[in-house]
């Protein structure tokens, strides 16, 4: 959902709210090692937890080129699960820790002409469960045809 408004001076304020959530219609059968952690010798299967986000973006045109824009955004995802055997036959069924985190990605927008802009930024994930501190720097060219 999304919606814009003009401010005084003729600026554009666009905030948009959104929402989303994945899962795996089916497990994938694991042999040996795998990234879910299995070793030589595991035979199984593995599905990936639920996953979703929930955010809320602004932003602010200060000129018909330059714009400034924010994302705040909250991610959380289930843990994995993972059933087999072990090459020593033992029995496994077990569902990994979830996890969630917070990001906040504040960027600039500039745009040549109608059709053709960039967007650069940086998304900081902070407050999170089972999550690191992190920044992932954002670019982007925007074309519209």
């Amino acid at each position: 959902e999304q919606s814009t408004y003009t401010l005084p001076g003729n600026h554009a304020l666009r905030l948009r709210v959104w929402n989303w959530w994945r899962r795996a219609l089916t497990s994938a059968r694991l042999r040996d090692t795998t990234t879910y952690g299995t070793t030589a010798g595991f035979r199984g299967t593995g599905r990936p937890g639920m996953s979703g986000q929930t955010g809320f973006s602004l932003e602010y045109g200060i000129t018909q080129r330059w714009v400034l824009a924010m994302d705040l955004a909250r991610d959380w995802g289930n843990g994995s699960h993972l059933k087999g055997w072990t090459a020593a036959g033992t029995r496994v069924n077990k569902i990994g820790a979830a996890s969630t985190d917070w990001q906040i990605a504040p960027a600039v927008e500039y745009n040549w002409n109608p059709r053709w802009g960039m967007i650069a930024g940086a998304a900081v994930y902070y407050a999170g469960h089972n999550t690191g501190i992190k920044v992932a720097p954002q670019f982007a060219v925007n074309a519209v045809f």
